[in-house]
């Protein structure tokens, strides 16, 4: 197994949105880094947006992660949106067979 290496870079728009631009594999190892900043984010009132588009690897605790960030957002009336899977995520295939 490899090292594991995320990246999340925050960027407030003119307005006050919010977008993480996300990078690396989002998996065990890393996921605490997102968790930790949408953690961080809970404050914050504006809209907030998850970029995967640089996300080459998500597992269960990836996802799960995100599924959280979702529901926390809809108990607070606040938007959260992911763009940006690819669809080598969607499809649901390995690393390997790309």
């Amino acid at each position: 197994m490899g090292t594991e290496r995320l990246a999340v870079e925050m960027e407030r728009k003119h307005g006050g949105n919010v977008v993480l631009h996300v990078s690396g594999s989002l998996e065990r190892g890393t996921a605490a880094l997102l968790e930790g900043v949408l953690r961080a984010l809970r404050s914050d009132r504006s809209p907030i947006t998850v970029d995967l588009a640089a996300v080459d690897h998500i597992d269960a605790h990836g996802l799960e992660v995100l599924l959280e960030a979702e529901a926390d957002a809809r108990r607070r009336k606040v938007s959260v949106d992911v763009i940006g899977v690819r669809e080598s995520l969607r499809s649901g295939r390995s690393r390997l067979e790309e």
